[in-house]
């Protein structure tokens, strides 16, 4: 024998001595004693004394050995198939049965899908085990995560299999799976002392499944990583993993798919013409040609347009597009269908951002625009379109000009702006300090630009706090001014390249626009600590030029000079003011908006403009449930609704908001959208998943059905029932003879 699968129940057989002991005791119980009538019973007794003793001994054995057998019975001892006993084992399975229920799996090849074949092969395979010699499978079903769906008879999981009709949306996460399998091959070692189980996996052999590509980065190495982390584990265990092959086409099967929904420029605004791109990947080995790809725009289909593509290439498909109002679009790219349905249509929503609602504070003004900052900055912000001129009908910034006084009064509401610019502002008052402060917390946006008419001091008694709860984001110090106008200026030394507002100048062509203009004058700041200086100039103290710095739900953004001609030249380079005050004035007014585009398996929050009466989940399938919980009003006046359940399929959701705004379901959509390399059907062959790793053990399908159940076998067998019996024909036994002596014994 090997061992026993309950190791402790094992040493239960000493208990067998328990009848043994009590003889003992008992006959020291008895001390003897002479009497007269007893030498005529001792005379007889001599006579059968022998056969008495060898009576009795039997009996205390057949007893010792009904206690000790069933000892042994219950710790479940085991041999190897070439064992001694193994001729007097049972093939007792201890079966893991792992189904692929990933996306990849709903592939469709003449009639039946490959997951329809994965289910009918583990019937069949389950059909083998017999619960009357104590077969037990544990049924797992493999996709983004591991499913322990059975756990005990082979009964118990064929009546479960007719519930898994469709596989997932999702991908294969193979190192999950192993975990889940280690995890139940583990606890069985714990009990036996050796993991015994046999493990099958039915799949399609996916080559991004069992071999994630490294061009997939850091994600697809840790994801590596993981794997064999997995994999040499149950190696440890002495596991392998036998896998089916269920797909039954070529290594590499045709198959195209939407992958991409994107802007090819930056969205501005409504009646803005722009292209969308529409990427198609085409997965198979030959050209596909006469590709149609077709597009809506909130159920508005737009005209078809047809590709070519390479073989295990992508084309994309340009489609001009005005979006007619602001908010989000839902915009949903499909292909005619192929032998896999889910990644031929693809679902995006993208935002359309409104005007920019600017409220310029003019704290000098003047009789001529080149003496008056806001004057600049509303001809930069409101340039008359022409005639005719594409976009005429949206202007992408809406200017409103107000004196410094009338900041913080009943006169100007500044919940209706989007930003607010502090233009050379002498001072501010307590009373425009609250509602300035207000109207940033409440998620707007202020920028504070300086010039002769700034009172350091005064900013910095009113807008700055060193514990950061001032408006301002850096102490202004001291007015620093150039030698001479003629040669002798500061410029933009460095800046952040990949921030929104300066990435334009990032680019080498246009860099020297922003970093050669010259700079005559500047207020020295101190940046409060978590700050951020998007710019600095070339000074010997390299003092900021621009520094952010997030308050609340909104943020304050301090040019240090001005905008005029007062102390610098950039007006006099519009190729630089205005991209600059554009890309500036865009960040600081259009909000964070939350995406509304997220993978599966995770939870969403979406944030609507109206109260929601009722709130109702729409999946794509068309099922609705109840989203439970209560919905929050922000300080921005939006609401946010009560988290989903982590989404689970591919398409469309939708919320109800059991709102009268025409839009309400629009605005709150949401896209859940399907994993491009899950349509990659490349499968790996089973010679070179051999080579990965010893723990995979592909099964040839050209073996033939007994080298199949060879492959399959338990490496053990269980001899439990053969001690079960011996101990009943023991027990038997010891009845019988038990009756038998008291009888014969009686009759004498």
């Amino acid at each position: 024998m090997q061992g026993f699968l309950h190791q402790g129940l094992a040493f239960g057989a000493a208990l067998a001595a328990v009848p043994l002991i009590i003889h003992l005791l008992n006959r020291q119980r008895h001390r003897p004693l002479q009497w007269a009538a007893m030498r005529f019973v001792l005379a007889a007794y001599k006579k059968t004394r022998r056969r008495a003793q060898l009576e009795n001994l039997l009996l205390l054995l057949l007893r010792m050995g009904v206690i000790a057998l069933l000892a042994f019975a219950l710790s479940r001892p085991f041999t190897s198939s070439d064992g001694a006993l193994a001729s007097l084992t049972e093939q007792r399975r201890d079966l893991i049965l792992i189904v692929d229920g990933s996306a990849s799996t709903g592939y469709r090849k003449n009639v039946d899908t490959v997951y329809e074949r994965i289910i009918g092969r583990a019937q069949d395979i389950l059909l083998e085990l017999k619960s009357d010699r104590g077969d037990r499978v544990r049924l797992v079903h493999a996709a983004e995560s591991a499913k322990l769906l059975s756990w005990r008879s082979a009964e118990e999981a064929l009546a479960i299999l007719p519930t898994l009709s469709a596989p997932t949306d999702g991908e294969l996460r193979l190192s999950e799976v192993l975990a889940e399998v280690r995890r139940i091959a583990e606890e069985d070692a714990a009990t036996s002392g050796a993991a015994a189980v046999e493990i099958r996996f039915l799949t399609d052999l996916q080559r991004t499944t069992f071999a994630p590509s490294a061009e997939g980065g850091e994600l697809a190495s840790e994801l590596t990583d993981a794997l064999f982390d997995q994999l040499a584990g149950l190696q440890e265990l002495g596991l392998e993993i036998l896998i089916e092959d269920l797909h039954g086409g070529g290594f590499l099967p045709p198959n195209l798919g939407v992958t991409q929904i994107r802007p090819l420029s930056e969205v501005l605004g409504p009646n803005l013409a722009l292209e969308l791109g529409v990427e198609i990947a085409n997965y198979g080995s030959n050209l596909q040609a006469g590709v149609r790809v077709a597009l809506s725009i909130d159920g508005e289909r737009q005209p078809t347009q047809s590709l070519e593509i390479a073989a295990q290439a992508t084309a994309e498909a340009n489609f001009p597009v005005a979006f007619k109002s602001p908010g989000f679009h839902i915009i949903e790219a499909s292909l005619e269908g192929d032998g896999l349905d889910i990644d031929d249509r693809r679902h995006e929503l993208i935002y359309v951002p409104p005007s920019v609602r600017v409220l310029l504070v003019n704290g000098a003004p003047g009789d001529r625009i080149e003496d008056d900052e806001v004057g600049f900055l509303r001809a930069v912000l409101d340039p008359l379109p022409e005639a005719g001129s594409i976009g005429a009908e949206f202007t992408p910034f809406e200017t409103e000009v107000q004196a410094p006084e009338s900041i913080g009064s009943d006169e100007v509401d500044l919940a209706k702006h989007d930003v607010v610019v502090l233009a050379n502002v002498e001072s501010v008052s307590s009373r425009a300090v609250e509602a300035l402060e207000e109207f940033v917390s409440r998620g707007g946006a202020l920028l504070i630009t300086v010039g002769d008419r700034v009172i350091p001091e005064n900013y910095n008694a009113r807008l700055w706090r060193p514990d950061g709860s001032g408006l301002l984001p850096a102490e202004l110090e001291r007015r620093v001014s150039a030698r001479s106008q003629r040669g002798s200026y500061y410029r933009a030394a460095v800046f952040e390249e990949l921030h929104p507002a300066l990435a334009f100048f990032a680019d080498d062509r246009w860099k020297p626009l922003f970093t050669e203009v010259p700079i005559y004058e500047f207020l020295a700041s101190a940046p409060l600590e978590g700050s951020r200086v998007l710019a600095s100039l070339d000074d010997d103290g390299s003092h900021p030029l621009l520094i952010e710095r997030d308050y609340d739900r909104g943020r304050v953004l301090l040019w240090t000079t001005t905008v005029d001609r007062a102390w610098t030249r950039l007006p006099d380079s519009p190729r630089t003011l205005v991209p600059l005050m554009h890309d500036l004035l865009r960040y600081a007014g259009r909000p964070d908006v939350a995406p509304r585009n997220t993978k599966l398996g995770l939870a969403m929050h979406l944030e609507v403009p109206q109260f929601p009466r009722q709130l109702s989940l729409i999946k794509p399938d068309g099922s609705t449930r109840s989203l439970d919980g209560d919905p929050e009003e922000l300080p921005s006046g939006k609401w946010l609704l009560p988290a989903t359940q982590p989404v689970d399929q591919v398409g469309l959701w939708k919320v109800e908001l059991g709102a009268r705004s025409s839009d309400s379901k629009t605005a709150a959509a949401f896209a859940v959208q399907f994993p491009p390399q899950e349509g990659d059907m490349e499968r790996i062959p089973p010679t070179e998943l051999a080579g990965i790793h010893p723990v995979w053990l592909p099964l040839d399908p050209e073996l033939g059905s007994s080298d199949r159940e060879q492959s399959t076998q338990p490496r053990s067998g269980e001899l439990w029932r053969g001690f079960a019996r011996a101990c009943l024909a023991f027990l038997i036994l010891e009845s019988l003879w038990g009756a038998w002596i008291g009888r014969r014994r009686t009759v004498q």
